[in-house]
């Protein structure tokens, strides 16, 4: 009898493998899902990260009560996000203290790159506007009145001074002494860019007519140094 059961089993065994063999293997019913995503990073970038050609401005022979009159600088949002920029002038003067001389700029906002002729325009609006041999709030009201200003554009003006930039780091790595002063432009609402977004600024720089013969001869270096951030909290400057 034990035999007889051995024997069949292994019948029954051979018949489930030629089944298998005959029909494939069995599997369960399955199903699945999935799901991706992809992130591209923005670019903060201002000029392309180049440094700008154009000189801030180039004279000689200069003498107190003189007035320079610098060249246009144009600052440009070349990324995709928006950025806030910091801004500062340092000046330095080989031979004695650089307070004698008095810097002044006039900045505008933009989106439509404006050309030369406009911004001669816009120039001799602003110089309209000097009260006292100063550049002030009348210079900017004079302007606004002219109608030189296309709609959209901003414009911010007034005098650099050393007290506007305590409030934020040198950029400059030059020893401080009374020959270096460093100068902060602007405010961060101003000076905050959105994609293609441009600020034009010039500067002009006057010699104190108090300024005595020490100043003669003497060599005045000046370096535009700009910086661009996230505009998000907590965001910092490198």
């Amino acid at each position: 009898m034990k035999k007889v059961q051995k024997a069949l089993l292994a019948t029954s065994l051979a018949g489930a493998l030629a089944v298998s063999a005959g029909y494939g293997t069995y599997s369960w019913f399955t199903s699945s899902t999935k799901a991706s995503g992809a992130i591209d990073n923005g670019t903060l970038s201002v000029n392309n990260g180049q440094d700008i050609s154009t000189k801030l401005f180039s004279a000689s022979k200069f003498a107190p009560s003189q007035v320079v009159k610098g060249d246009y600088i144009a600052i440009q949002n070349t990324g995709d996000m928006a950025q806030t920029l910091k801004a500062n002038y340092t000046a330095t003067v080989d031979k004695a203290s650089a307070d004698p001389y008095k810097i002044y700029y006039l900045a505008f906002k933009y989106k439509v790159t404006p050309d030369m002729d406009e911004i001669q325009d816009w120039r001799l609006e602003w110089e309209k506007g000097f009260f006292d041999g100063n550049h002030n709030e009348r210079s900017v009201q004079a302007l606004a009145k002219s109608n030189a200003l296309p709609k959209g554009v901003e414009v911010v003006t007034g005098e650099a001074t050393v007290e506007e930039a305590q409030a934020m780091a040198a950029l400059s790595k030059a020893a401080k002494s009374e020959n270096t002063k460093t100068y902060k432009l602007g405010n961060d609402e101003f000076f905050t860019l959105q994609e293609d977004e441009y600020i034009g600024v010039v500067f002009d720089v006057k010699l104190d007519q108090n300024a005595g013969n020490e100043y003669q001869g003497a060599k005045y270096d000046a370096t535009l140094t700009v910086q661009a951030k996230q505009t998000d909290n907590g965001a910092k400057y490198k």
